[in-house]
Parts: structure tokens; C-alpha cells; sequence
């Protein structure tokens, strides 16, 4: 459907100023060499976790990401032995506590932790159970050829194969509800779609719960979507297009880095990356700037021109600024741009203005004015907090993808499994099938059990 992707052979890298990194490979032996450089017992670890959650509870995971969310005391039902205990006590750890617990070396916990940071991950009790997730998908970060949009395309092009239609342009104003049932989409034109069977929405909840009315909704869930947190974790990212590819100080300590794919840079240690998230958190520009990118020509050469490159760097800031609210954005962009591009050249001292051809910094209230889905800029349609994880997201009432409107479906990052993993459309299609006793062309995996 023209989409493919890449799998590079070095994953994860996080650089420090001193000139060190620390690397995770598809190798695992390379991975526990780089952790060595540092410290045995850490390689040691995560060769023991790896085992664990990367190959032994894969398909744990992965069926946890791809059924529906289950209550607590269920999940401990079926999750037993003694690897499903280990996983089930970090949902009593914040994810800072479960890095902490079985990594001591400071630059390999900087590593879990911005990682976790980068996926939303908030640093509260709870969270902790992110970090199994994280070591199962460390090896396993893909490109797509040619840039992200060529995947939406080719899911597009699979429903029109499949006789549907995408309409573009338009902006649903309505859902439309009568007697308690779902009968079609009302856009901002005055055109009626009608639904002869169902309505799914792919937005987030609080958006879905306005468009079909709140009325036609209990109270705890209306009030709840009133109250959703959509997180501090904004979309910043400073593009660049260059005469050649970031070249990194620490490639002199390990020359590998320069061809790693998910590069982390910015915080030497835990406090660097504590204070950065209070500062965004009270309105504030990071004083130290940290963060994730990629330079996504090193994999793939078809993102620029000939011998030219493109780089990304996406730090941790705020979507509005206690001075100037998130109109700042507009009126310091060239500022913060600058204050960006400094930062990251303290890693790679090459990108001087003669090799930076130009520049972009999308800032999180460009995300939300381009897209609906994402308000204030929320990375995952909504923070990844306790109380909006698993059995409670978006809602108990609405965490099986059904809602109290009969036949109107959420299938949106904003329920259980959000995020570019196809896991909400997935688990709300098997709801859909199986309420509308539609047959299914495919093989759920069914609900996670082990061992």
C-alpha cells in the first residue's frame, strides 16, 4: 500500500557534555558494551529485563496494548507467575523510581528517563509500569520511507480498496444523536452524513462528548472530559535542513553515535531533566534545554535533496508562557529558534550557519492550530497520568471504546493504547464487530494472560 519501513541498526543514543554516550544497538551484545562502558552491573540489568519484557512478556505486552484495558484486580488474575508479578509491581512505582531501582549509573538512568519523558510518560506514582514497555520497544523504532504521511496514506488507500471513502476538508460540527443512537456526522457546511450502522470517532473524547452532546451523557463522565489533563509534554521541534548531517563531540568517545537513529541530548543528569520539566510545568523556557531528534536522511536520502540533509530536535517546553501566554510562541519564535539551535550545538558543534540552510521551529501552538486532535499541543491526546491510563482512559464508562449513545464508538489515542500503533482503531474495531456481528478478517489476540 506504499509504506514501508526502516529498522536502523542503532537505536537509541543519549550524549552527554563531556563528550560520552551511551547507546542501545538491535544487537543486544553491542547494547550491554555500550552499558559496560559505565558500568557491568547496568549491561547486566538490562540483559535481564531484555529477556524479560522484550522477548519472553512480548506478547504480554503487546496483547495488553492491543485488548480492551482491563480492571486491576482482573489484570492480576490473569498475569501470574513470577515475571508477571515483577511487572505488575511497577504500577506502585513512579517511572523516576523504576529507572532508579535497577540502574545505578546516572547516564544510563538520564537515558530510561528521557526516553520514558519522550513518549509523555509524567514522573508520578503510577507511571512506573512504562518502563517494561519501554526496554520491550527499545530495539524496535521504525522509519517510515519517505516520512510519516506515506503511513496515513496507505491506510487511506486500504479503505478506499475496501470501498470507502475519505472526504478532506471539511471539519465535523455535530454528531447527530436521536433517541439515543448515533445517526450520522453534521460538518461545519451543513452536510449530513448519515450512518447506517455506526459512528466511530477518532478524535478525543472531551471533543467526541461536545460534538454528540453532553446531555446524552452521564454527569462523572461529563464532568471528567471537563477535567481531562492533557499533559506538559508539547510538541517543539526545531527542523533544520543542512549541507550534511549533525556530527556529534561524543562520536570521538564512540564513533557509532553518529549513526544512531533516536538521539537524546540536553540533560547530564536526573536533576538537569527534573528542572526542565518543573520550569515547563510553572510556564517557563527550559534553562536546560533537553530532548530527543533524529536526522532521518542518514536512513532514508529520499527526505532531501541530493547530498542535503533534514535534522529534528523536539525539546521539552511549555504550551504557554506565564508572560505572554502561548502567543509567545508567535512573537519570540526567532528567539527561542536561536536558544534551540545553541543547545544543540553544543553537541554537534558543525551545524555553524554556513551548513544550516534553514530553519523551522514548529512550536506546540502550531501543533494545535494545525491540528484539532492535539489541543495545547498534547503529544498523546491527553497526559499519560494515573488517572488516565488503562481501565481509566479516557473514562470506566468509556474505556471499552463504547459509549453511552448507542452505536457511537471512540477509537481515538485519547482511549487505551494511543500513540502511532494503530492500538485504539484496532481494539475499537474488534468492539465494533463484535457488536454489530460483523465478521472479522482478522485473529484478535485476545486479552493478556500469563503464564
Amino acid at each position: 500500500y506504499g509504506c514501508e519501513h526502516i529498522l536502523p541498526a542503532i537505536q537509541n543514543a543519549a550524549l552527554f557534555r563531556d563528550g560520552t554516550c551511551v547507546l542501545i544497538h538491535r544487537d543486544l551484545e553491542k547494547t550491554c558494551k555500550s552499558f559496560a562502558r559505565f558500568s557491568q552491573k547496568d549491561a547486566e540489568t538490562f540483559r535481564e529485563l531484555y529477556d524479560r519484557y522484550g522477548v519472553r512478556m512480548r506478547r504480554v505486552i503487546n496483547c495488553l496494548l492491543y485488548s480492551l484495558p482491563l480492571p486491576p484486580d482482573e489484570l492480576r488474575e490473569r498475569i501470574g507467575g513470577e515475571d508477571g508479578a515483577e511487572f505488575l509491581s511497577y504500577a506502585g512505582l513512579s517511572m523516576g523510581e523504576a529507572v532508579d531501582q535497577h540502574f545505578e549509573d546516572e547516564r544510563i538512568r538520564v537515558l530510561f528517563k528521557l526516553y520514558l519523558h519522550a513518549i509523555t510518560v509524567e514522573d508520578l506514582p503510577g507511571t512506573g509500569v512504562f518502563l517494561p514497555l519501554v526496554i520491550s520497544n527499545s530495539t524496535r523504532i521504525s522509519l517510515p520511507i519517505g516520512g510519516s504521511l506515506n503511513f496515513a496514506m496507505a491506510l487511506g488507500r486500504i479503505i478506499e480498496e475496501g470501498g470507502g471513502s475519505l472526504i478532506r476538508g471539511k471539519t465535523a460540527r455535530r454528531i447527530i444523536v436521536k433517541d439515543g443512537e448515533a445517526r450520522g456526522v453534521e460538518t461545519d457546511d451543513g452536510e449530513v452524513f448519515e450512518a447506517s450502522r455506526f459512528v466511530a470517532s477518532g478524535i478525543d473524547a472531551p471533543q467526541t462528548i461536545r460534538l454528540a452532546g453532553e446531555e446524552n451523557f452521564p454527569n462523572d463522565v461529563v464532568e471528567a472530559m471537563r477535567k481531562w489533563k492533557w499533559g506538559s509534554h508539547t510538541l517543539g521541534t526545531l527542523h533544520l535542513a543542512l549541507d550534511e548531517p549533525p556530527q556529534y563531540s561524543a562520536g570521538k568517545f564512540d564513533p557509532d553515535v553518529n549513526q544512531a537513529y533516536n538521539i537524546f541530548l540536553g540533560a547530564d543528569t536526573s536533576e538537569d531533566i527534573r528542572k526542565s520539566m518543573s520550569e515547563v510545568e510553572e510556564g517557563a523556557f527550559p534553562t536546560v534545554i533537553n530532548g530527543n531528534g533524529a536526522c532521518n536522511t542518514l536512513f532514508d536520502p529520499t527526505y532531501a535533496p541530493d547530498g542535503k540533509h533534514v535534522a529534528f530536535w523536539w525539546p521539552f517546553v511549555p504550551y504557554e508562557f506565564k508572560e505572554g501566554g502561548s502567543g509567545a510562541w508567535d512573537d519570540r519564535r526567532s528567539e527561542f529558534t536561536g536558544r534551540i539551535l545553541e543547545a544543540w550545538r553544543e553537541y554537534a558543534p558543525n551545524l555553524t550557519d554556513d551548513k544550516v540552510k534553514g530553519s523551522y521551529l514548529f512550536t506546540p501552538l502550531d501543533v494545535e492550530r494545525r491540528n484539532m486532535n492535539m489541543v495545547r499541543g498534547s503529544v498523546r491526546v491527553g497526559a499519560y497520568h494515573p488517572d488516565q491510563l488503562g481501565y481509566n482512559r479516557p473514562h470506566p464508562k468509556l474505556s471499552h471504546f463504547r459509549t453511552p449513545v448507542q452505536r457511537l464508538f471512540v477509537c481515538g489515542s485519547s482511549n487505551h493504547g494511543g500513540g502511532v500503533n494503530g492500538g485504539p482503531g484496532y481494539n475499537a474495531a474488534n468492539v465494533i464487530a463484535e457488536d454489530l456481528d460483523i465478521d472479522r478478517w482478522w485473529t484478535p489476540l485476545g486479552a493478556p494472560s500469563w503464564p
